[in-house]
């Protein structure tokens, strides 16, 4: 193990990835514009980051959902495939798509 001199000798670097971006005007209600500066100015952020933090926040929740929703496409093929009925396998998919939505376990 280092000792706590040798770690201060270690040095780090950061590296960020920069991505090409591209200038997007959008119009905004006058009443959400200002509740935005509000919130960005409450959590110290510019308005330009809070909304790059919104809209990325709601990029990756969609994303999520669109990948569940393909793997789970995917598992009814499979099991239609195994089970030989598309039926059979589209009801074992609906009932997963219900219990992941209302949490239950069955």
């Amino acid at each position: 193990m280092n000792s706590p001199d040798e770690m201060l000798d270690e040095t780090f670097e950061l590296k960020v990835n920069v991505r090409a971006s591209e200038v997007v005007t959008v119009k905004i209600p006058t009443d959400t514009l200002a509740d935005l500066r509000a919130i960005a100015g409450k959590k110290d952020m510019s308005l330009e980051g809070l909304i790059k933090f919104y809209v990325g926040q709601g990029l990756r929740a969609d994303l999520t959902q669109l990948r569940a929703d393909q793997t789970l496409n995917a598992a009814q093929q499979v099991l239609a495939e195994h089970l030989k009925s598309g039926e059979a396998a589209a009801k074992i998919v609906n009932e997963i798509r219900q219990r992941s939505i209302t949490g239950t376990a069955g």
